[in-house]
């Protein structure tokens, strides 16, 4: 049975996850602001392959290239989403398997890295771990998409329009496939102490959905794309942060294992990576009005 959830691991992420090896960081940054950290995530998510363009997708493209960003043009890219993993190279795989083999390698530590934040519960509500809990629900991605695109169109900032629409669409990419991993390899929560090798797939509980973290995904898109978009070191830092608390929220509450955070946290910072860079592309990129101020 064991082996049988291993493969079917292997299978749903290496399937699902690992998307940055389709992104690259181009110089959306200032030149004096490439530090050693952007450098670190550079050589990360180094481009080895560029999605092979079929003439049909070309065609499609250059018809949404001529018009305002709108649900056609995030219909074609959801699919690119999707198939993504069909046009991974050799090296693209081996970041995944890196992926899954830390992954694997973190669980039989998952009940021992627990334990340790399990000694005392009295800070369960506090702010900083409740603070983190909403960080990486659903409706935050939502609430903060609203706010840069009610500033865009107030303000007439077109840069907040397209912030708005890579964090919707990173947010629902993240939801989505998180969803279906979950779902698929049907992990035990650490509440339910039924150790951390316990899998029910397909079973429909959520107590059986520990795997990935989807609070962990959804706090690593937001803060991605947000890192992405900012103009300097210390802001670019400084958008991990919240995750940072969204992960340790997870574990410190017992809803998650240390590895599904792990999982949780390269999935959104893929997608999150994913989405901005498909948009620095000609024929992706993010057209929206441009209002003259009054």
């Amino acid at each position: 049975m064991k082996k049988n959830i291993g493969l079917l691991l292997v299978l749903l992420v290496g399937i699902l996850t690992g998307v940055s090896a389709q992104g690259t960081v181009k110089d959306t940054i200032h030149k004096k602001d490439t530090t050693k950290l952007t450098k670190l995530i550079k050589s990360i998510t180094k481009d080895s392959a560029t999605r092979p363009e079929t003439k049909k997708d070309t065609l499609i493209e250059k018809k949404l290239e001529k018009h305002f960003y709108g649900f056609h043009q995030f219909r074609h890219e959801t699919g690119l989403f999707i198939k993504t993993p069909l046009h991974w190279r050799p090296t693209d795989w081996l970041r995944v398997g890196m992926v899954l083999a830390i992954t694997a390698a973190i669980m039989p530590f998952d009940k021992t890295l627990n334990n340790a934040t399990q000694g005392n519960q009295r800070y369960y509500y506090s702010v900083p771990i409740v603070a983190g809990r909403v960080y990486g629900e659903w409706y935050t991605i939502g609430t903060i998409t609203a706010v840069f695109g009610g500033f865009g169109i107030l303000a007439h900032d077109t840069a907040a329009k397209k912030i708005a629409i890579e964090l919707f669409q990173a947010g629902a990419y993240s939801e989505l496939f998180t969803e279906v991993l979950k779902v698929g390899i049907g992990r035990s929560r650490p509440y339910q102490n039924e150790g951390a090798f316990k899998f029910r797939p397909f079973n429909l509980n959520n107590n059986n959905e520990s795997m990935p973290s989807g609070h962990t995904t959804s706090a690593f898109a937001l803060s991605t794309v947000m890192f992405r978009h900012a103009h300097s070191t210390f802001l670019k830092i400084l958008a991990f942060v919240p995750a940072g608390f969204t992960v340790f929220s997870r574990l410190y509450q017992n809803f998650h294992w240390s590895s599904d955070c792990f999982l949780g946290a390269v999935s959104g910072f893929s997608t999150g990576m994913w989405v901005v860079t498909l948009h620095e592309k000609k024929l992706h990129k993010i057209n929206v009005p441009v209002d003259n101020k009054l």
